[in-house]
Parts: structure tokens; C-alpha cells; sequence
């Protein structure tokens, strides 16, 4: 991008922000101290601050004033600047003063420099203060303008001072011709504004056109010499928040244009004058365009802008009149470098060298297609292209974009939106070429398993077309290799954490194309989770999609939000298993669409893989802020589309086969009487073990998920009263996975079901240690000490536990308590009713009224039929809590019988069938 065309922007800018002053050696010269002209209007800052938001530093007053002469004299530029310092914050911006201009047509008259304490007057005008210094802030994008820089700090200025200085430009940058051209903003970056007023002064003979965004426009009449006066004032202003992602069309607003120019007509004829003279070949060119001869005319022109792009450097010498006339072609050749108005010249001049057509065409970086909002002024416009037009076509390129590559028709400069042809017969703004229908970028995300249990390769594959291949050149040429892998790497780590790469990202062109492909291989850790060990699933997405729709932050907007380019993205992800994985082969479409995007996507499914592919089309480049709320919400239904799980059955179709089998057989046994079924839950129970046996029995299993359904078929196992199997398998789980906490809980139930009851408390203290707020563990833990003998500690973790509301209301705990505290000798009754909840009558709690006395046993036998239907789990538990109350009763035969009666119910997956099957034990060898 041409650096002295974006001068008037960046200047704009750096008055809005109003960084403070850089070091420099001071120097005497190139300003002066006088009187303010006799032509400006004085304007006081007095009640200016009312009405204002608060804020560190308010501006009370902008006032700017220009006189222009009669004739081609230099114009004054008068400014004079309130600040007032209302927090300890404010200090520093507002002590710091800073005045650019340059010394080759410019001078600096400065006026006054004030601080008012109360009704005291300080006067900083003191030219030891003023430091010159020649900042150059351009070096760094290979520009110098020669602008300098009056900097004062102030010392001494104290919240509630009020800073006022005053000073005059006068002179004209040459390169206009006398025409009077500017661009100011009417909003301030150090603070909110109470007054901005502009007052232009201008002769009879002399028009100048002006847009003055949301500034107010009136008619000041005459001066006494006779000059027309036009004022602008805004105010109130809001302070300027810097916002990268807005438009440029939001900032028209805020701006002041002035020009002189009649029309985009006289603004072609004046760039015209500038650039013809730049334009002709000299020998030297001629020669260089006859040595890089092609095969055709193509050829020729392709080595010509490759030579400009690649061969002359990019620096710029803008100091007067050179910010925007160009220099002569030879010279740019001679010497190798030049900036974009000079790039453009001499690829012109080689191109004409040629017998090709070349046109410059003024553009604008910052504005693009909003420059339409500009008035018709060198200053709408801050860089330059060329058109070339061999043989009738039209290929607009820009020379100093050194990192294309590819054929000329995909080095066209593309989404720069208006721009004017440097020609005296352009008469208006002319459109050029865009993005939209373009390819801009495509990934491919490929997944390959060769077993469930063991980590997968990795690839992916991204291309990158156009100005964004052209930036990803840049950016690595910029911050090196390792800084740009690293950066480009994020998206997919984290879309999969468990991805390791393997080896350096790969980046070359793509042969043929103005593109750059990147490869990434990882390696990714098995990413399955196996939820109720029903299905195996692994989350997708679609990063490069997501990355392209992603919002800056989610907060409401006052500004438009500017979009990706238009164009077409694309993107798919591919997994792969080595052996037969899925039942069926299918496919589905979908699409989603607004009035910024239109998205496309096709899923497909074969027996062993999965891909899904989506094409995103970006329709416009930005979002207006009225839309942006509608946008803003309609984007979470997108997202959810460009990602989300891929499942896998959790066994092979032979297996799934084989299991069909299994449950025929179960099915017979069970009708045939052979095999018992009391409840739902064991016939579930029965099923998913034929499941559970077949997973565990494959090598699907990574080591975290084969412990996890260890532990689930052991829980089943424990439901069908195979305790001991049980054990087994929670043994193996713990091995491949120690800190799980739920299998500590599992085992704890298990060994409590078993009557070991020193493990109960080992493996409820270890689920504890790592769960403290496990509620099974401590309950679990209580009822082994009861049945242990150890009362205390078992009311200890009863009370504990009770302090958990929802353990009160399961209504259980409060019946274990009942029997801990009388246990221990007291009075359990009392201790029930202060802990069971009043008013319940769901199941257990006519148990707990039982207990606590207000109802008889036949009462809470009544209310283990449900809806007139006996329920065998609930007699299972009064039964055994009955035995329970017999034992502290003495009467062991009555204990006998409950237990017994517990027992026949065969609700095997209650804990109180394994308790009660244990207390008979214990009774039967008392005998």
C-alpha cells in the first residue's frame, strides 16, 4: 500500500489518539512564537463541560479556523484547543502536546500555552519547552515524509486544571496546484468533546464543496474584509473509541471533507498532470521492458510485474509535493526502489515500453468501496494500481504487492471497490473487480484409524487463495517460522486437544496458482468417549469455516461489523477406520443461509468412513449495526453445524451379529422359566451385559474407556448378584485407572454388598479423597460401620451426609440415622422426626413414619404397592429395614423372617437384597 497516500489518514489518526511526544535532539528552527491573526474569531471554553460524560480528560472546546486568500497564497490554519483534567488519570495525555506539519511548505506559528488553576492564569509559552523533533513514523513501512513534530510536555498540571493552547499552519502542500483540499474528524481520542466548531473563510471567487458528516452547517455571513463565512459545529461529542472490526462508512460521520475540486473529473485530469510525465519511457526503460521480452504478450506483461513486485523495492521519499508525484520511471529504475505511485509509473512506463496500455487508478486502502461516500479529492484516495489493457482486456494489478505469485489473471487486484482512472477523459468513480463468486480458501481434515483404542493419524491440508495467500507469505516472511506455525496450528489444537504434531508444518505455492497450501500431520490420542457405553463418539469441527464466521466478542454493537471478503470457503473432514465400522451406507444435505452467507453441507457415510464437507459463500462484506443483533444470534445455529460428533457403534457388524444371537437365547430362557426376571431394571441389566461382554471383548477399548466399562459391567454385575465377578472386574478397573473416583464409590457398594466391610472403608475414603462431595461414598461408608457394629461413626456419617438437602428429601439417610442412633442407645425416634422432611408421603417415607412411630408396619407394607401393583424393590427395603428393628428390638426370629421375605423378593439390584442375604448368613451361623 502506498504510504504517502494514506498521509491524510494516518495524520487524521494520530490527532484523534494523540500519542505522546518521542525523544529526540531539540532544535531551534522551523517554528515561531507570535500573535494570534487579526482574521480569527475568539471562542471561549466557559460552561462548555455541561452536559458532558465524565472521563479522565474532557475537551471543552475544538475550534479550527482557515482563511483562505484570493489567490494562489498560502492558506492559514488557525486551531485553538481547550482540555480539562478531572481525574489523576487525565494528567499525563492532557500535559502532552503535539503538532505535526512539514517544514517544506509549512509554518508553525504558536500563540499561547495556558494553564488555568481557578481564576488564575499560568503562562507555559516558553520556547525552551518546544522540542522539534523529525519522528519519521513512517520508517518502519519504508516511508519518509520529512514531517516534524512540535512536542511540549507540560510540567505541573493538577486535576482541575484547565490547558488551553492556540497556534497557525500556514502553507499548502504544492502538489494540489493552489486548490484548497482537507479532511478533518470532528470527534476526539483523548476524551469526550464539548464544542467542535470549524469556521472557513473563503473568497467570493473561490468554491469550495464540503460534507460535514454530523456536524451542523450555517451561514456566518461576511468577514469585514469581505470573505464568505460557513461554520460547523458539533456538539457533545462522544470521544473516539478506536474499532478495527467497523466499516469504514461508519466513520463518515465523524468526518469533515472539504475540497475545492469541482468533480472526480477535475480530481482525473489533476492525477493525470501528476503521472503522464512519470509515465513516458526512456531508453533505459525501454531497454529493460525489451529484455524481459516473453513468448507472448501475457508472458511479457506477467515479468514485467513480477520484475516491479519483486526487483524494486518497496520505500518511499513523500516530502512535499512527493507525497504524490511520482517519480520518473528511469529514476525508479535506476535506483531500485520507489513506493506504490512510483511502482505504478514505471510498470506503466515498461508496459507502454511493451506497446500495452497502462493507466494508473486512484484507490483507497482504508475506504474501498465506501470512498463513494468521499467528496471528489485527491485526499478520498490513499494508494494506487495499474490498469493494463492488452489487446482489449482490462487486468488491474498492483505492482508493489511482492508476495504474489501465479499467472496474471490471478494477480488481478481485487476487492478494492471504486477507484478513478488517472486519465483526463475519466469522468466519475469507476467499480472494480471484487471478490465475490472467488475461491479464498479449502481445508481437508483427515482422520485415520487403524483401532478405536490406539491414536490416529492426523492430516491436514489447507489452500489459500489470493490476497490471503499473499498475507500468509507475509506473515511468515515477518515473524519467522516457528511464531507463524505456532499461530496457525491453534485452531486445530483446539478443536482436539489430544493432537501432538508430527513433524514441521509443511507450506509451499501451489504450482500454476496465486496460492500457498499448508499441511499439518499430528498424531491424535484416541479422542472417544463412551457415554452410558452405548456408542463411541468423538467431537468435529470445522475450523477454518468457524474462523472465517467467528465474532470479535459478543457485545452489542453501535458501529456496523466488517466480515471476512466474499467469496467461497470451503472445508471438509474425513474419518477413516481400517475395518468394516458401519451398518449402512447414506447420505444428507443441509443448508443455511442469511442475508451475509449462504452455507451448504453434505454428509456421507460408507462401511468404514465418514465425511462431511460444507461450502460457506460470504455474500457482503460487512454487517449493518441495525442487522447485527439478528446476525449475532442466528450464528449459534451455524456453529452447531459446523461441528459436532461423529458416533461409531460400539461393536463391529459381526459383532452386532453375534450379540443378536446371545439375546435369542436369552429371550428363550426367559420365556422358557429357566432364567428368573423379577424387575426391568435386570432384564436392562441382562441385555446391556451381553453389550458390555462384547465390547470388552474386542480391542475398541482405549485404557481409560475399557476401565470406565469395567466399572459399568461390574455395577451390573452387582444387579445381578454376581458380586464376586463384580469385584473382579472393578479390580481390573482400578488398575488401569486408580483415581477414579466412581469406581472407588462402585467398589465400596460392592465390598458393602460382600460384608467386607474394612474395604468399604478403604474404598469410600479413597472416593472421598478425590470426590469429598461424593454422597454415595460417604452413605455407603456410613452403612458399613452400622453393620460393622460401629453406631458412632455410622450416626457421624449419616449426620454428615444429611446436611445435603437432596439427601434429606431421598428420604433414606433419615431412616439410617434412626437406626445408628439407636445403635448407639438413643432415642432414634427423635432423631427421625428432626431430620425426615414433614408431609411426605412418597416411598421410603411411609418406612420413616413407621419407624418414627406414627404409622404401623401394615400402614407402610400398603405403600409398597404401586398403584394397586405389588413393587417388589420397595418390600425388598421395608423388609430389610423391618430385620433391622427387630435385631435392636432382641427379637432375632422376627429379624429371621423380615430378612428372609427381604431376600425372596430377588430384587438382586438393591443393595438391601445383598444386606439382607448377608444378616441371614450372620443369623443362620449364630445358631
Amino acid at each position: 500500500m502506498s504510504r504517502g497516500w494514506t498521509r491524510w489518514w494516518a495524520a487524521l489518526t494520530a490527532g484523534l489518539l494523540a500519542a505522546g511526544a518521542v525523544a529526540a535532539a531539540p532544535k531551534t528552527a522551523g517554528y515561531e512564537i507570535g500573535r494570534e491573526p487579526a482574521w480569527v474569531q475568539p471562542m471561549s471554553a466557559n460552561g462548555l463541560d455541561a452536559g458532558l460524560p465524565a472521563a479522565p480528560l474532557q475537551v471543552l472546546l475544538v475550534d479550527e479556523q482557515t482563511r483562505l486568500p484570493a489567490g494562489r497564497g498560502p492558506s492559514e490554519r488557525y486551531r485553538h484547543v481547550v482540555r480539562l483534567v478531572r481525574d489523576g488519570s487525565g494528567l499525563e495525555p492532557a500535559s502532552q502536546i503535539s503538532i505535526d506539519f512539514d517544514p517544506s511548505y509549512e509554518r508553525l506559528t504558536l500563540h499561547r500555552l495556558e494553564v488555568r488553576r481557578g481564576s488564575t492564569r499560568i503562562n507555559k509559552l516558553d520556547a525552551r519547552r518546544v522540542r522539534l523533533l523529525e519522528r519519521e513514523t513512517g520508517l518502519e513501512q519504508q516511508r519518509l515524509d520529512g514531517r516534524r513534530t512540535a512536542s511540549i510536555v507540560l510540567d505541573d498540571v493538577r486535576v482541575g486544571d484547565r490547558i488551553e493552547f492556540a497556534y497557525t499552519l500556514v502553507g499548502d502542500n504544492p502538489v494540489f496546484d493552489g486548490r484548497f483540499v482537507q479532511v478533518g474528524w470532528t470527534r476526539h481520542g483523548l476524551g469526550p468533546t464539548g464544542l467542535f466548531r470549524y469556521r472557513l473563510l473563503v473568497p467570493a471567487q473561490r468554491s469550495i464543496q464540503h460534507r460535514a458528516g454530523a456536524a451542523e452547517v450555517a451561514d456566518g455571513g461576511r468577514s469585514a474584509d469581505g470573505l464568505k463565512i460557513t461554520e460547523f459545529r458539533r456538539r457533545a461529542v462522544p470521544k473516539f473509541v478506536e474499532d478495527p472490526y467497523a466499516p469504514a462508512e461508519s466513520w463518515l460521520g465523524d468526518m469533515l471533507q472539504l475540497s475545492e475540486f469541482a468533480d472526480w473529473g477535475e480530481v482525473a485530469r489533476w492525477a493525470e498532470t501528476l503521472f503522464e510525465p512519470a509515465l513516458r519511457p526512456s531508453a533505459e526503460v525501454t531497454a529493460q521492458a525489451e529484455a524481459l521480452r516473453g513468448a507472448g504478450r501475457d508472458a511479457q506483461l506477467l515479468a514485467l510485474l513480477d520484475f516491479v513486485q519483486t526487483q524494486v523495492r518497496y520505500f518511499g521519499t513523500e516530502i512535499g509535493a512527493s507525497s504524490h508525484r511520482p517519480a520518473a520511471a528511469a529514476q525508479t529504475l535506476a535506483q531500485r526502489y520507489g513506493d506504490c505511485k512510483d511502482k505504478v509509473a514505471l510498470l506503466g512506463a515498461l508496459a507502454r515500453a511493451a506497446g500495452v496500455r497502462a493507466t494508473p487508478v486512484l484507490v483507497s486502502n482504508s475506504m474501498r468501496r465506501d470512498v463513494v461516500g468521499m467528496l471528489p479529492s485527491p485526499l478520498a484516495f490513499d494508494h494506487v494500481v495499474a490498469e493494463l489493457q492488452p489487446e482489449g482486456r482490462s487486468l488491474l494489478v498492483d505492482p508493489t504487492r511482492s508476495m504474489q505469485t501465479g499467472p496474471l489473471d490471478e494477480r488481478i487486484a481485487r476487492g478494492l471497490g471504486w477507484g478513478l482512472p488517472a486519465r483526463a477523459d475519466a469522468t466519475a468513480l469507476v467499480e472494480l473487480p471484487g471478490h465475490a463468486g472467488q475461491l479464498q480458501a479449502e481445508g481437508q481434515d483427515v482422520l485415520r484409524f487403524g483401532s478405536l483404542a490406539k491414536p490416529a493419524a492426523f492430516e491436514s491440508v489447507q489452500t489459500f487463495y489470493g490476497d490471503i495467500a499473499e498475507a500468509l507469505r507475509a506473515q511468515r516472511a515477518a515473524r519467522g517460522a516457528d511464531e507463524f506455525e505456532r499461530d496457525l496450528r491453534a485452531d486445530h489444537l483446539r478443536q482436539y486437544p489430544g493432537l501432538t504434531a508430527d513433524g514441521a508444518l509443511e507450506m509451499a505455492d501451489v504450482p500454476g496458482r496465486n496460492a500457498v497450501r499448508l499441511v499439518q500431520r499430528y498424531t491424535l490420542a484416541p479422542p472417544w468417549r463412551f457415554p452410558e457405553q452405548r456408542v463411541f463418539v468423538a467431537d468435529y469441527g470445522l475450523p477454518l469455516l468457524m474462523s472465517v464466521l467467528r465474532l470479535p466478542d459478543g457485545s452489542d454493537r453501535a458501529r456496523g461489523l466488517r466480515l471476512a471478503n466474499p467469496g467461497r470457503y470451503r472445508q471438509s473432514v474425513e474419518f477413516h477406520f481400517d475395518e468394516p465400522t458401519f451398518g449402512r451406507t447414506s447420505s444428507s444435505r443441509a443448508e443455511e443461509s442469511a442475508a451475509a452467507f449462504r452455507l451448504q453441507l453434505r454428509a456421507e457415510m460408507s462401511p468404514q468412513a465418514q465425511r462431511l464437507e460444507a461450502e460457506l459463500e460470504m455474500l457482503h462484506d460487512r454487517v449493518a449495526a441495525a442487522d447485527f443483533a439478528a446476525y449475532r444470534e442466528r450464528l449459534p445455529r451455524v456453529f452447531a453445524r459446523l461441528s459436532g460428533v461423529v458416533q461409531v457403534p460400539a461393536v463391529t457388524p459381526a459383532q452386532a451379529e453375534t450379540m443378536r444371537q446371545r439375546y435369542s437365547a436369552l429371550d428363550a430362557d426367559v420365556r422358557s422359566g429357566r432364567l428368573r426376571i423379577v424387575t426391568e431394571m435386570q432384564r436392562e441389566a441382562l441385555g446391556r451385559r451381553v453389550l458390555l461382554d462384547t465390547v470388552l471383548g474386542g480391542d475398541r477399548l482405549a485404557p481409560a474407556l475399557r476401565a470406565q466399562t469395567l466399572t459399568e459391567r461390574a455395577m451390573l454385575l452387582d444387579h445381578l448378584g454376581e458380586v464376586d465377578a463384580a469385584r473382579a472386574d472393578l479390580q481390573a478397573s482400578l488398575a488401569l485407572d486408580p483415581e477414579s473416583a466412581a469406581t472407588h464409590t462402585a467398589a465400596a457398594v460392592n465390598a458393602l454388598i460382600r460384608g467386607a466391610y474394612d474395604e468399604v472403608e478403604q474404598q469410600a475414603g479413597e472416593a472421598l479423597r478425590r470426590a469429598p462431595s461424593d454422597m454415595e461414598a460417604l452413605l455407603t461408608r456410613a452403612r458399613g460401620a452400622y453393620l460393622r457394629g460401629d453406631g458412632d461413626a455410622a450416626r457421624a456419617g449419616f449426620e454428615a451426609a444429611l446436611k445435603d438437602r437432596s439427601v434429606r428429601d431421598e428420604g433414606y439417610a433419615p431412616i439410617w440415622l434412626y437406626l445408628a442412633v439407636r445403635r448407639t442407645g438413643g432415642d432414634g425416634g427423635a432423631a427421625l422426626r428432626q431430620v425426615a422432611p414433614a408431609g411426605q408421603r412418597a416411598w421410603p417415607h411411609p418406612v420413616a413414619r413407621w419407624l418414627a412411630g406414627e404409622a404401623s408396619f401394615d400402614d407402610a407394607l400398603a405403600a409398597t404397592r404401586d398403584s394397586g401393583r405389588a413393587d417388589p424393590g420397595r418390600e425388598c427395603e421395608l423388609q430389610f429395614f423391618a430385620g433391622q428393628k427387630a435385631l435392636l428390638d432382641g427379637d432375632r426370629a422376627a429379624a429371621r423372617r423380615h430378612f428372609r421375605r427381604s431376600v425372596d423378593t430377588g430384587v438382586t439390584e438393591f443393595i438391601e437384597y445383598g444386606m439382607s442375604r448377608l444378616e441371614l448368613q450372620r443369623l443362620d451361623g449364630a445358631r
